[in-house]
């Protein structure tokens, strides 16, 4: 594919669906919840980050799909491109370390919006317990290996840009 701009153009739809995914990632870990917590009761709080955590879902889930579209043509037609898993230079390594982080990131939001946040929804509907808060701190440490797993793969794909 020696069109640039059929390349430009998955290139741009590959950008914004790694920024819608990873700024509601942001935006949930660093203004949301906080706000929320300090601001609503459980009961209140829990049909607002319902609300919230299903926009955000259909928001990451249309993301990955678009990443995985765009990603493989965008990666054969990559001059570092060798094969699927191919170690022969620094970017098909760097490329494979950041897929692998993906990979998690993406089992991550899967277990938040499809295991945690159900839970979540259910115990505040009854009310404070340790229960709950002990959820909200599993909540809390997955969303900040998400952030960080976010961050580690925006900076691969930096290092890869100059590789």
């Amino acid at each position: 594919m020696d069109n640039i701009f059929v390349k430009s153009f998955l290139d741009l739809l590959h950008l914004l669906a790694t920024i819608a995914w990873f700024g509601t990632l942001f935006v949930n870990a660093f203004i949301m919840r906080g706000t929320v917590q300090k601001t609503l009761t459980p009961q209140a709080a829990a049909p607002f980050m319902a609300m919230f955590m299903k926009k955000s879902r259909m928001i990451v889930y249309v993301s990955l799909a678009i990443l995985f579209i765009t990603g493989i043509p965008l990666k054969i037609v990559s001059p570092y491109y060798v094969s699927i898993i191919n170690f022969s230079n620094e970017w098909q390594i760097a490329m494979f370390v950041k897929h692998v982080f993906v990979a998690i990131l993406a089992l991550l939001a899967i277990i938040n919006f499809d295991v945690l946040g159900p839970k979540f929804r259910k115990l505040a509907a009854k009310g404070p317990s340790p229960e709950l808060e002990n959820l909200k701190k599993t909540q809390m440490m997955a969303g900040m290996l998400s952030v960080a797993l976010a961050f580690i793969i925006i900076l691969i794909s930096a290092v890869m840009n100059h590789i």
